[in-house]
């Protein structure tokens, strides 16, 4: 079905560009008079005449007259390569430029042209007028060829001139001067994108850095370090994305280099090309894509800078975030919906670069979208679990299950998510591994790091320890972990004692869970065992702490 598809689309490039090429509108056409036509053009076709690529005139032919319907075979097509061939003929026999003369022969349906000179060019016919060609134009059949003799003469002895080897010489030393400019600008150009490729890699190492430093600062026991550190997770996150912009921003301007270099060499060659008669319909063709490879270079530029645009909404988005309640949780959700936009608005804006590009080749968007369609529900039917993974991405962040930066347990694997999109999420584990997980595989979520955490503490005492002296003490740990300026915006309520968990032979468990914001847990238990640690030890209480969690990242 694809190759179908792609058959009928072909097939409409060539009707379209046929019908483009011969078909005559009804209206404003480029006449020489700028007359109204006499007659209604509807029936009729034309096409140019062209000495080196520059157009003389136009003929006619009535539409719908080719051999078995191929349009090479129709009179307008024969007359049109005849005629040319004439002139090429008239140009390679090196008339006398001096006395050349053009000249008119009237017959009943048709007028020649006739090229003379005072050597060996002797009433050599060139072009013949007709009435329909006259009718194009708008004026009358003698008028038109009076016209036609003049810049036909000047068009016939400047192609002779440009073939003399001294022109083509000095063309030649101009299309020197001219590459050898475009390979200095290009070297000048590769040289800034070095630099700034530079820059690129330093701001990725810095991104690498930060992300590395989401699990150490877990395992920092030092409250000064912790302190002197940027622990929390906005700042890390916001700062991830401030690079993150400078990064894009970076690669926009790498690529707007690489866009200036390439039509710099584009308007270089077709200059070049320009200078020679041999070559110049290579520089008439490329000029007539002209639109063609501005919607490319536009589109391609444009997909370049969207990162940077919407990294930009994202980072404004902080200013208005950090005047409410759940900061972490919104700029960990703004941080995924930048990620994942990044790739959808590329997708969509390429997607409508493509449509242009059809649309200036005068193909049916229809024909394009109803083949899209097909090729979609082809890969729907044949990759049912790529459209699994893209539903289940698309229910991950509308609910809210998991953000970049959040800590999971798969029950497979757990880790930090350092990245996802709409098909996939990256997780990074303690041990540095990143594991690639398809949407479609993921069944149940913990996350351990949304809205708040918690970790229990299980304190072993000896069994003939004066449990309300430890109790009070306990207490006192928790109102002034919970009052230090450090800790009160780490912890969210009082430790929960959980009283006597259970009696052996030997020793009494107590249990306390303090309840922390999420990724604190881990920093705010050991705080804790360290200060309950020195109060017992001025009591002469003997303790064995145990953090009770599966989790130990």
């Amino acid at each position: 079905m694809t190759i179908l598809t792609f058959i009928i689309t072909i097939n409409k490039v060539n009707l379209a560009l046929a019908q483009t090429s011969e078909k005559l509108p009804n209206s404003n056409i480029d006449n020489i008079t700028k007359v109204n036509s006499l007659t209604p053009l509807s029936n009729i076709v034309y096409k140019p005449i062209k000495i080196d690529g520059r157009e003389i005139f136009k003929v006619a032919a009535i539409a719908g007259q080719e051999i078995q319907g191929n349009s090479n075979t129709s009179p307008l097509n024969i007359r049109v390569r005849f005629y040319e061939n004439n002139l090429r003929e008239t140009i390679k026999n090196c008339f006398d430029a001096d006395t050349l003369k053009l000249t008119l022969e009237t017959l009943e349906n048709q007028t020649l042209v006739l090229a003379s000179d005072a050597e060996e060019l002797k009433n050599q016919e060139l072009i013949a007028i007709t009435d329909l060609d006259a009718q194009i134009h708008g004026i009358s059949r003698e008028d038109l060829a009076n016209q036609i003799i003049g810049f036909m003469r000047d068009a016939l002895i400047r192609a002779q001139r440009e073939r003399q080897p001294d022109y083509l010489f000095r063309q030649i030393l101009i299309s020197t001067g001219i590459i050898l400019a475009l390979i200095v600008l290009s070297f000048l150009i590769s040289i800034l994108q070095k630099y700034c490729f530079k820059k690129y890699q330093k701001l990725q190492k810095l991104i690498e850095s930060l992300k590395l430093s989401y699990p150490q600062i877990d395992e920092l026991r030092n409250q000064q370090q912790l302190s002197t550190l940027k622990s929390e997770l906005t700042l890390g996150q916001k700062q991830q994305l401030i690079w993150e912009q400078q990064q894009d921003k970076n690669s926009f301007f790498r690529s707007l280099l690489q866009v200036i270099q390439m039509i710099l060499w584009l308007c270089g060659i077709g200059w070049i090309l320009g200078n020679f008669p041999y070559s110049r319909w290579l520089q008439i063709l490329l000029l007539s894509y002209t639109m063609v490879l501005t919607t490319i270079i536009g589109t391609y530029l444009i997909i370049q800078g969207s990162p940077f645009i919407i990294n930009w909404f994202a980072i404004n988005s902080f200013q208005r975030l950090e005047t409410k309640t759940s900061v972490q949780r919104r700029v960990s959700r703004a941080i995924t919906f930048s990620h994942t936009l990044q790739g959808i608005v590329m997708f969509k804006l390429a997607f409508l670069g493509i449509l242009l590009v059809f649309q200036n080749f005068n193909i049916s968007l229809i024909i394009i979208l109803v083949g899209l369609g097909i090729i979609s529900l082809t890969v729907s039917l044949g990759g049912h679990n790529l459209v699994k993974d893209i539903i289940s991405g698309i229910l991950i962040l509308v609910e809210d299950q998991y953000a970049i930066g959040d800590l999971i347990d798969l029950d497979y694997t757990i880790g930090y998510v350092e990245d996802m999109n709409f098909r996939v999420t990256q997780l990074r584990d303690a041990g540095g591994r990143l594991t690639t997980i398809p949407h479609s595989n993921i069944s149940t979520v913990h996350n351990l790091t949304k809205d708040w955490a918690s970790i229990d503490l299980r304190i072993k005492l000896n069994l003939d320890t004066n449990l309300s002296l430890a109790l009070k003490l306990i207490k006192k740990v928790s109102n002034e972990l919970i009052n230090d300026v450090n800790w009160s915006n780490k912890i969210l309520d009082y430790a929960s004692i959980l009283a006597v968990n259970s009696v052996s032979q030997t020793e009494v468990e107590i249990t306390i869970r303090v309840k922390t914001i999420p990724r604190k847990q881990w920093n705010v238990a050991r705080e804790f065992c360290y200060r309950l640690k020195q109060n017992f030890e001025r009591e002469n209480i003997a303790v064995n702490a145990t953090i009770t969690s599966k989790y130990r990242i």
